[in-house]
Parts: structure tokens; C-alpha cells; sequence
């Protein structure tokens, strides 16, 4: 049985969100589309010879710990990773064709932010695989710690902007939480 996990944090965020989303309803599909995210890299997972060892949910979202009978290839674990956006590209198109924008929006959204390739997101770990098998580790870890320096810069220095003019300091928060991680691989400490 997998092992799950709920932060504080979790439950704080959780609970703010539910303030704060009073009347617009995103946050009914934001979980939703979340689940389908978490659920499309299980059956990913699972076709690969994988097993669920923990699920944590903390004040920066969901994280899968996944065990395997025999370690990935490339091909493999990029699959689990992209299974996750594919599956919001699937709920998305589902909610537009039932007419719930709102759903498909924060599915498509979802799914899109996971594709940049900043590691710990999906599209970060497609991107350093396909570095690390053509290139030496190290350069591999560098240019994704460069590449991901600068993405996660112009995502801070949007996040600031948004926060500044609308209010809303979501992206600019995750952004930080991106630049902790990025900045703790180019440490050596990830």
C-alpha cells in the first residue's frame, strides 16, 4: 500500500485557496485536473513495470515517488513523464467538448506549465535525459542548471509583475519555489 503524505502547508494552501476562490470555481478543477495529471503518470508508470511507493502533497503540489522492477530507460521515463501533461491535454479536450471552459483552461494550463523544461517538472526531466544521453553528465547538469536559471528568472520577474498589478502572487510564488530547486542542483545539493 503507498504510503501518503499531507503537509501543513498542504492544508493551509488548500484552505486559502478555498477563500480565495469563493464564487470563481477553479479550485474544484484545478484538484481535478491535478488528479488527472497524478493518475495519467501512474498508468505511465505502472505499463512500465512501476509501483507507487508515496504520494506527498505539500504547499507546492503533488510529488510521486515511484518504484520499478528494473530501472527506466530514456524512452521509458520520458513516457511516464510526458503521461502526465497528455493526460491534461486529454481532460482538457474532454471539458471543451462538454463546454466547461473553466476545466479545460486550468487543465490545459496545467498540463502546459509541467512541459518546461525546469526540473522538477516533467519537461525538465524529458529535457535532461535527452541532454544526459548526448552529452557528458556534467555538461548535461550544467546547461540544464543554466537553461533552467534563466527560464525560472523570467518566471520570477512575471510572477513579481502579476503579483504587483493583479494581486495574485501564485505564479510568482511557484517561481521561487522553481528557483530554490534550481539553485540547489546547481549547488550539488538536489
Amino acid at each position: 500500500m503507498p504510503r501518503v503524505e499531507v503537509s501543513p502547508g498542504f492544508l493551509v494552501v488548500l484552505g486559502a485557496l478555498f477563500w480565495l476562490d469563493e464564487g470563481v470555481g477553479l479550485l474544484p478543477w484545478g484538484l481535478l485536473a491535478c488528479f488527472f495529471h497524478e493518475l495519467g503518470h501512474v498508468v505511465a508508470a505502472t505499463v512500465c513495470g512501476g509501483h507507487v511507493r508515496s504520494l506527498s502533497l505539500t504547499v507546492v503540489g503533488a510529488e510521486l515517488r515511484m518504484d520499478y522492477d528494473v530501472p527506466l530507460r530514456y524512452g521509458q521515463d520520458s513516457l511516464v513523464a510526458l503521461a502526465g501533461p497528455g493526460a491534461n491535454l486529454l481532460f482538457g479536450l474532454l471539458a471543451l467538448g462538454l463546454d466547461w471552459e473553466l476545466a479545460a483552461v486550468v487543465s490545459l494550463t496545467i498540463g502546459a506549465f509541467n512541459l518546461l523544461p525546469i526540473p522538477p517538472l516533467d519537461g525538465g526531466r524529458v529535457v535532461y535525459g535527452l541532454l544526459a544521453i548526448r552529452l557528458d553528465t556534467d555538461w548535461a547538469e550544467r546547461l540544464m542548471t543554466a537553461m533552467s536559471g534563466c527560464l525560472v528568472g523570467a518566471l520570477v520577474g512575471v510572477g513579481a509583475m502579476a503579483a504587483a498589478h493583479y494581486g495574485n502572487a501564485t505564479l510568482l510564488l511557484t517561481a521561487l519555489w522553481l528557483l530554490a530547486g534550481v539553485l540547489r542542483r546547481g549547488s550539488g545539493k538536489a
